[in-house]
């Protein structure tokens, strides 16, 4: 069969190279793979009303992480408490945040700057797995 319209392929193949061109490290989860001994995993976060995107975040005990927080859309925090973490983030700014969790367990990750109606809503979890502990 042939087809007389090459749109559909050039729409599939622009896509591709698409995905290709703002990903040239490769895509893994949160960067997982590319992680270097001794190198802090970057996780990026973009912080926009009313949410943190991704709003879970998962890390390993002892794991060195350095987490890029840029505000979509106006002035933000990103705070999380249990590890001293408290940033301010203004529209159209990224901020880096770097530290090496202590403790396993599940931990709030709160908006600290009033952004609007929705302020309250806008929360995310640090989630620290201890090695060794069961994946589900």
């Amino acid at each position: 069969m042939r087809f007389n319209n090459p749109l559909p392929c050039l729409i599939v193949a622009t896509i591709g190279l698409m995905g290709m061109l703002s990903h040239p490290e490769g895509i893994s989860a949160q960067g997982e793979d590319s992680v270097q001994p001794g190198e802090p995993r970057v996780i990026e976060v973009v912080a926009k009303r009313y949410e943190f995107v991704p709003s879970s975040i998962e890390v390993m005990l002892g794991e060195p992480v350095k987490i890029v927080v840029s505000s979509g859309d106006g002035f933000h925090g990103f705070g999380i408490k249990a590890f001293d973490v408290s940033k301010e983030i203004a529209r159209g700014e990224t901020v880096t945040i770097e530290f090496t969790p202590d403790v396993a367990g599940e931990f709030p990750i709160l908006c600290t700057e009033y952004c609007g109606e929705g302020h309250e809503e806008m929360k995310g979890v640090l989630v620290v797995k201890a090695q060794g502990a069961e994946q589900p």
